[in-house]
């Protein structure tokens, strides 16, 4: 690894919040066990069912965790951005992958081995508390969507998505509450379990609503009021 390239890896690496605790030496020495790997838009990095024994950080782009159903129909359980980090259980439970993950973006990933990834979690515990913490957060939004589906319609279920998308990446504006990297509309149907013309008729009846501000391409706007809504549950 050159010197610029090194110096790239360690400055991002201190930005992820699993590693927020480690000092500016303890950086260095992680960039040094992993390895940088980049895949292309649609390219599989994990197949479900298949051995696992890699960890996987994302340094840039958006990567999907899905499950594909006996037609071919994709669900998407979530979306992971810069900073968040995949494939853990396989590792803690030597149980095969439970879902496919696909790089939604051009993406580069920081790749730590299994023998690595123990090594890590022996050398500095605290990062196993971080890990199990997020898995516990994880189950949580698998419960909330588990119930979503049994209980929402599918208007309900696509304005909790879009709730929880401008909770997580929100920014606010004079206009609303604004997402620069939300899924598309096809990607939220995946999201909701429904139809991309489905999808398109529920955006049009929260816009009638005045619950959405406006919805194109990656860029949405929910009115500041939606969002404390699920705030206040």
């Amino acid at each position: 690894m050159n010197k610029e390239k090194e110096t790239h890896i360690n400055t991002y690496l201190k930005g992820v919040p699993l590693f927020s605790n480690l000092n500016d030496e303890q950086i260095k020495l992680l960039s040094g066990t992993g390895t940088v790997t980049s895949f292309l838009k649609d390219n599989v990095i994990v197949h479900q069912n298949q051995p696992g024994e890699t960890f996987y950080i994302v340094i840039s782009g958006r990567v999907k965790i899905t499950l594909l159903n006996k037609d071919g129909r994709e669900i998407v359980l979530s979306i992971l951005k810069k900073g968040e980090f995949f494939g853990e259980l396989a590792l803690l439970d030597n149980e095969r992958r439970s879902a496919n993950v696909i790089a939604m973006d051009d993406a580069s990933l920081f790749l730590i081995t299994r023998t690595q990834f123990y090594q890590l979690i022996e050398t500095y515990p605290h990062l196993l508390r971080k890990i199990l913490k997020e898995i516990c957060t994880r189950l949580r939004r698998a419960d909330e969507k588990i119930g979503s589906l049994a209980f929402l319609d599918v208007y309900g279920r696509t304005l909790r998505t879009l709730q929880h998308l401008a909770l997580g990446q929100g920014i606010k504006t004079k206009n609303g509450i604004e997402v620069s990297s939300a899924p598309t509309h096809q990607e939220l149907s995946c999201i909701v379990g429904t139809t991309r013309e489905t999808i398109s008729r529920v955006i049009a009846m929260l816009k009638k609503n005045r619950i959405l501000v406006a919805y194109k391409g990656s860029k949405l706007i929910l009115r500041e009021y939606a969002v404390r809504l699920l705030q206040k549950k």
